[in-house]
């Protein structure tokens, strides 16, 4: 300091500065304070979120969906492990790469996935593709990509893929049932929804994080098994797609049906709905159910009942044929396709006579037809528990006029779904009692708990036992001598009706499209099974007797020439030189069948496994003693020798039954290829976008 500075040197202004500096930290420090105080007490929770939103994300989580089985336990749907991939835009380095890996795996087109990232700049998370398989997600582990979003979830798979594929349903990306029994029970099938809370590690990946209290975890839903029969639903599939390309038809349909329960056995339509093909916004339609037709002369079996229970006709009674045609009032005439002079009701029955049948509905008059008819189960929906179902098309009385009460004697101008159809003719082989169809059997909770089973219930007494039993024995004369010959089946006594209807089209009846159907009974002198088949449009022949016939005949000797099936709905067929009293079971064919199926298998043939199994469902039989197709008495014991599927070097499916091979085949968690619907003549392995696929070439 100078001279000058010295002399000029006053404490009192130096004073003032200090108070100046140390006013300015005060303030500044109280502003710190009460900046610290709005953060950490009064805006605490938004700062939270704030800095939450940057290291955590929060997803929903679905609990694994709940399987459906068949009958005898056979997996049908099921959930599997998956990755879910999704994105953060701000983290992401190289999304154009992920983009064009998902093209190049067949998951996407790169060009959308690159407009849904751009779409999604301002936010940190953007799905990019769900339910990928384990093998398929591992692709992505390459890439070293930050902002790539790895999330476990389950996958829908269904196992045999188009095999009652209508019935079952689908289930959208999200896991949300959207067609079937997937869409009619999934509360049930879906558990409960939970959140797991994800935080952001090195890279930028996300882990989930741990002991956070605030995660709700979800939980598995309910399994649900079916009335269905597998091995039948494949006979049905089969023949039924092996009939539609050889006859050219548009469409077709089978039921099977149990007339003295209700419960259905099979459901199978073609065009097939096929879950590995199907595209995102694809619709499943459950013709059984929501399609309507008019029945043609498979309705001649509700008027023969009204007839017979009325006293209005008897299998004996002689009605005019009138040559063949009958002229009406307003100059429209009634034809029929074999021209019969004075004959019975089983003549008229026999040779499928319209002009016979609209005699009896105007015998019946309007008010009675229609009451058998809404009794039968026509005009009204079934509830059986399936989305979608229509409730048919029936005249009241007072609609019934004139020419129309004649040709509804012969199935016009009335129209009902397969379903209604198939559960009027279990009425009649079920002694004249109609029963509520159902497919849902039980349904078990994930701890096990049965939580529902059904029951039969009768829903009403259409006609009596009587009347039942006379007209099985006119539609039985229908196989034997008349339009249904070709359903005729050896050994096994058939009843049934054919029907050729002309459809509606453009205001008028086609002359080219028509609807060939045959519902039979079998057998016909104790009643065990309902057969529905329908063809939609055939182009090589029109009649219900040449084209629905047979299908019948196949799908019913497909069922005879397996014995566990002919076992259990009794179709069985005398055994040349071996008797089969009462008392005896045929041994199943258990081979390749996880231990606890086997063991229900037995159980089903009223069989024992020896000593019993107690064993995982990881060890699958390889041999048996009784071999398949013995006969044994009941409740016998059964050696099943058994070993686990990771000890397996060769599968042991040659020659066994081509259900068990799947049964085996889903144990093992591989994708299946079938090629014919028999025994497996042979396998092989081969990879399939990144899993294995198991080929089955059947005979």
């Amino acid at each position: 300091m100078s001279m000058e500075q010295l002399l000029s040197y006053r404490p009192q202004q130096l004073r003032w500065r200090r108070r100046l500096v140390v006013l300015a930290m005060a303030i500044g420090m109280l502003a710190l304070i009460v900046r610290l105080l709005m953060v950490q007490i009064f805006d605490r929770a938004e700062w939270l979120a704030r800095a939450e939103q940057q290291y955590r994300a929060r997803i929903r989580t679905s609990g694994q969906r709940g399987a459906i089985r068949d009958r005898h336990g056979i997996e049908l749907a099921t959930s599997v492990g998956a990755v879910s991939l999704a994105l953060d835009p701000k983290m992401a380095r190289a999304p154009e790469r992920v983009a064009a890996l998902l093209e190049q795996l067949g998951r996407a087109r790169a060009e959308e996935i690159r407009a849904r990232i751009a779409a999604a700049q301002d936010r940190n998370f953007v799905w990019l593709v769900r339910g990928l398989p384990l093998p398929v997600a591992a692709a992505f582990d390459t890439l070293g990509e930050p902002g790539l979003v790895r999330i476990r979830e389950h996958r829908r798979e269904y196992v045999h893929d188009w095999m009652a594929a209508a019935l079952v349903g689908t289930t959208d990306v999200d896991g949300r049932g959207i067609a079937g029994i997937e869409l009619a029970y999934d509360s049930l099938l879906q558990g409960s929804v939970g959140e797991r809370i994800m935080e952001r590690i090195g890279r930028g990946r996300l882990r989930p994080t741990l002991g956070d209290g605030r995660a709700h975890y979800a939980r598995p839903g309910c399994s649900i098994e079916l009335t269905l029969d597998w091995d039948v639903q494949q006979i049905a599939e089969t023949e039924l797609a092996r009939s539609v390309a050889a006859t050219g038809a548009a469409a077709g349909i089978v039921l099977v049906l149990r007339p003295e329960t209700g419960e259905i056995i099979a459901c199978a339509q073609q065009p097939a709905f096929t879950h590995s093909q199907r595209s995102s916004s694809g619709a499943i339609r459950l013709r059984a159910v929501s399609d309507m037709y008019e029945p043609g002369s498979t309705f001649k079996a509700i008027v023969a009942a009204a007839a017979l229970a009325e006293h209005r006709a008897s299998p004996d009674r002689l009605f005019d044929g009138h040559g063949g045609v009958f002229r009406l009032p307003d100059g429209r005439a009634i034809t029929d396709h074999t021209p019969l002079e004075t004959c019975t009701l089983a003549d008229a029955l026999e040779h499928s006579s319209n002009i016979v049948f609209a005699q009896l509905a105007e015998r019946l008059g309007a008010r009675t037809l229609y009451r058998y008819a809404r009794d039968f189960g026509i005009g009204i929906r079934t509830d059986v528990g399936l989305p979608g179902e229509a409730r048919g098309v029936l005249k009241g009385p007072r609609e019934l006029r004139g020419s129309d009460l004649l040709f509804l004697g012969f199935g016009y101008g009335v129209a009902c779904t397969p379903l209604q159809l198939a559960c009027a003719y279990g009425a009649i082989a079920n002694g004249g009692v109609l029963m509520q169809p159902f497919v849902v059997k039980r349904i078990v909770s994930p701890d096990g708990e049965e939580l529902f089973r059904a029951a039969p219930q009768r829903r009403r007494r259409v006609i009596s036992e009587r009347v039942a039993r006379v007209l099985r024995e006119l539609l039985a004369g229908v196989v034997e001598r008349g339009t249904g010959m070709n359903a005729r089946i050896e050994g096994i006594a058939v009843a049934g009706k054919t029907g050729t209807a002309q459809q509606w089209s453009d205001g008028s009846y086609s002359k080219s499209d028509y609807t060939a159907s045959f519902v039979g009974i079998v057998p016909a002198d104790s009643p065990s099974l309902v057969v529905l088949v329908m063809l939609d449009r055939p182009r090589t022949d029109i009649y219900g007797g040449s084209t629905a016939a047979p299908l019948f005949r196949r799908i019913v000797e497909a069922m005879m020439a397996q014995p566990s099936i002919a076992m259990e709905y009794k179709l069985a067929r005398p055994l040349t030189g071996v008797p089969v009293r009462s008392d005896s079971a045929i041994v199943p064919d258990l081979r390749g069948l996880p231990a606890p199926i086997a063991e229900k298998m037995l159980d089903v043939h009223q069989l024992r496994a020896h000593g019993g199994i107690a064993l995982s469902e990881r060890h699958v039989v390889v041999e048996q003693k009784p071999p398949p197709g013995a006969v044994v008495p009941r409740w016998s014991t059964t050696e099943l020798s058994v070993v686990s599927v990771d000890t397996l070097r060769r599968l042991p499916i040659v020659g066994v039954p081509a259900r068990n091979a799947l049964a085996l085949a889903h144990l093992l968690g591989a994708h299946v290829e079938l090629y014919g619907s028999d025994r497996v003549r042979s396998y092989q392995w081969k990879l399939q976008n990144g899993r294995r696929c198991l080929v089955l070439i059947c005979n």
